[in-house]
């Protein structure tokens, strides 16, 4: 799911639990300790944004996120996730180990 804040991938782990990654580019940020900051910021937004429902959670920053509140940063994630347990927007390709793969799987059983 892309979001103007945040990038977010969403796989089930079957855990119970769950299990977040977070991605702040040199790019974005060259140097470390702004890295830090805005991947600080994105612990809290994801705390605020709560729920275990047994998901990885991949979250990627964007430039937007360098400078936003973590309030918005909670609620662009909240927002994203809530987009992701629906399966996500019309035409958007989905992370691995999702539904595609195993559509996939189902079309190579069929022509065999």
């Amino acid at each position: 799911m892309r979001g103007p804040l945040l990038v977010v991938r969403v796989s089930p782990n079957g855990l119970g639990r769950d299990r977040w990654g977070f991605a702040v580019g040199r790019r974005l940020a060259p140097l470390a300790h702004d890295r830090n900051r805005v991947r600080r910021r994105l612990r809290e937004a994801a705390r605020q944004a709560g729920g275990e429902q047994g998901r990885d959670i991949i979250v990627v920053a964007r430039e937007g996120a360098l400078t936003a509140p973590v309030a918005e940063l909670a609620a662009e994630l909240r927002r994203l996730l809530r987009r992701a347990s629906k399966g996500g927007a019309p035409g958007e390709r989905r992370f691995a180990g999702d539904a595609e793969v195993a559509g996939q799987e189902q079309k190579q059983e069929g022509d065999r």
